[in-house]
C-alpha cells in the first residue's frame, strides 16, 4: 500500500512538472517575437542537399565548419537554419546556400520546420534527389566524416539514420537522417512538416518531432529494410568480427558515466561473477597463469564451498582486462562458445537505450565522425570516458571537443532542488 502511494504521488509530482513547463514553453510561444530572415540565398539546379540547424552565437563552430567544407567539396547544396545570429563578417555563403536566422524557439525540430518550409516553398524538393537532415547538437570529427557524408548521401537506402535508438520507440537519431527525394516529395512526409507543433519541452520535442518522424519515415519506406541505420547492430556484429582489437579489448571501448543515472551500466567483470560458464573460463586461465607463474603479484581464487553457497569473489581488474585481451579462443578448449558468449554480452550491450550514447567510445573508434555533445550533462560519460574519445580526434580538434564539452557541466552534480528533479524525468 505504501508503495502504491508513493507511485501515485510521484506521478501527480511528473505531471505538475510537465504542465508547469508546458505553461512555461507556452508563455515563450507568446512573447517570442517570430521572425525569420533569409540572410543569403543562392539558385538550387538539382542534387543533394543538407538541411542543418544550429544553434550557435556571432561565428560558427570550427567542427561545423569542417562539416560545410566537406559537404560542399561533395557538391551539396546546403540549408542551414540558425537560432541564433552570426556577425555579418562571419557569413559564409561559399559554404552555405541558403543562409535563415529566426527566433529561438522550438529547439532543433522548430529549425528543421523552417528549413523544410523554405525547401517546399521554394521548389527545391522538386529536384532534390536526396536529402541529408542535421543538426550542430553533435561534435563533427574529421577522421571519417568525408566517408560519412558520401554513405549518407549516396545510398540506395531510402531511409538511413546514423545511429538508432530503442528507449521507449524505436526511432532514428533525428541529428542525422537521410531520405530520398522521392519520400521528401510525399504529402505525408509535407504534412508531417506542415503540421508539426514546435515546442521548447524536450519530452514534447521527441514525442511530436523525433518519435513522429520515424514513425512517418518508417511509413513511407517501402520495406522494412528501406529504415535502418548505419550504424545498427548488424554492422556493429560485423565489426567485432572483423577486428579483434576492438574484440579482445572491448573493456576498454565501453563508456563508465555515472551509474546513478544509467543504471544498465555494468562492468564486464559483473558478467563474469554472475555467470558460472564465463566464470568457469576465467578460474581456469587463472590457474594456469599461477601454475606459469607468470603473476607478477598473488592472486588469490576462493574455492567454492561444497554446497555452494559461499560468496563470490570480486574479481580483480588488471587480471580479467589481461584475461579478455590475451585469451586464443582457437586453442582454449571451447574457445568458440566463450566467444560467441561474449558476442552476445557486447551486442546485447551496443543495442541499449541510446547507441550514439551508450557506444559512443566503440562508434567513434569504427569511424562514426559525430559525438554528441551532451555527453556529460547527461551523465552518460565522465571524465575518463572523454579523455577516452579526446585521443581518438585529430590533434587539431581535441582542445576544442573537450572545452564545448564542458560547457555544460553534468546536470547531476550541478543541478538543484526542483531543476534537478525536472533533469531526472528529463524535462531539462
Amino acid at each position: 500500500m505504501k508503495g502504491l502511494l508513493s507511485y501515485f504521488y510521484n506521478l501527480a509530482i511528473k505531471i505538475g512538472f510537465y504542465s508547469f513547463y508546458g505553461l512555461l514553453s507556452l508563455r515563450d510561444d507568446i512573447k517570442t517575437k517570430k521572425f525569420k530572415n533569409v540572410v543569403s540565398s543562392n539558385a538550387f539546379v538539382g542534387g543533394k542537399v543538407i538541411l542543418l540547424a544550429l544553434y550557435e552565437k556571432s561565428k560558427l563552430r570550427n567542427d561545423t565548419l569542417e562539416l560545410l567544407k566537406e559537404a560542399k567539396s561533395q557538391g551539396v547544396y546546403i540549408v542551414a537554419v540558425n537560432t541564433l545570429k552570426l556577425k555579418p563578417e562571419n557569413y559564409v555563403p561559399d559554404l552555405i546556400d541558403v543562409y535563415i536566422e529566426r527566433d529561438n524557439f522550438g529547439r532543433d525540430f522548430g529549425s528543421y520546420q523552417v528549413g523544410m518550409n523554405y525547401i517546399y516553398e521554394n521548389k527545391i524538393a522538386e529536384a532534390c534527389e536526396r536529402l541529408l537532415i542535421l543538426n550542430d547538437s553533435v561534435f563533427y570529427s574529421k577522421k571519417g566524416l568525408s566517408k560519412f557524408i558520401y554513405d549518407l548521401l549516396n545510398t540506395n537506402t531510402e531511409v538511413l539514420g546514423a545511429t538508432e535508438n530503442r528507449e521507449i520507440s524505436h526511432h532514428l537519431g533525428s541529428f542525422c537522417i537521410s531520405v530520398t527525394g522521392d519520400i521528401v516529395r510525399k504529402d505525408k512526409f509535407k504534412e508531417f512538416w506542415r503540421s508539426y507543433k514546435p515546442s521548447n519541452v524536450r519530452p514534447f520535442v521527441i514525442k511530436r518531432g523525433e518519435f513522429k518522424l520515424s514513425q512517418t519515415l518508417k511509413s513511407l519506406a517501402s520495406t522494412e529494410d528501406n529504415f535502418k541505420a548505419l550504424y545498427d547492430v548488424c554492422a556493429f556484429e560485423d565489426a567485432l568480427k572483423k577486428d579483434k582489437h576492438l574484440f579482445k579489448n572491448y573493456f576498454y571501448f565501453r563508456r563508465e558515466g555515472e551509474r546513478k543515472y544509467w543504471t544498465n551500466i555494468r562492468y564486464l567483470s559483473e558478467y563474469f561473477e554472475g555467470d558460472m560458464i564465463l566464470k568457469s573460463y576465467y578460474n581456469k586461465y587463472l590457474k594456469d597463469v599461477q601454475d606459469k607463474k607468470e603473476l607478477n603479484a598473488e592472486v588469490e581464487v576462493k574455492k567454492r564451498n561444497s554446497d555452494r553457497d559461499s560468496t563470490e569473489e570480486k574479481m580483480d581488474f588488471v587480471s580479467f582486462a589481461t584475461f579478455l585481451s590475451d585469451i586464443d579462443f582457437d586453442t582454449l578448449p571451447h574457445g568458440n562458445m566463450l566467444k560467441q558468449r561474449l558476442l552476445s554480452i557486447y551486442l546485447d550491450d551496443f543495442t541499449r537505450g541510446s547507441q550514439i550514447h551508450n557506444n559512443c567510445i566503440s562508434m567513434n573508434y569504427l569511424g562514426l565522425p559525430i559525438i554528441k555533445l551532451d555527453l556529460v550533462y547527461r551523465c552518460v560519460c565522465n571524465f575518463n570516458d572523454l579523455i577516452k574519445l579526446k585521443e581518438q580526434l585529430d590533434e587539431t580538434q581535441q582542445d576544442e571537443f573537450m572545452m564545448l564539452m564542458m560547457n555544460r557541466p553534468s546536470g547531476g552534480k550541478f543541478l538543484f532542488g526542483w531543476k534537478q528533479r525536472a533533469f531526472d524525468w528529463g524535462i531539462l
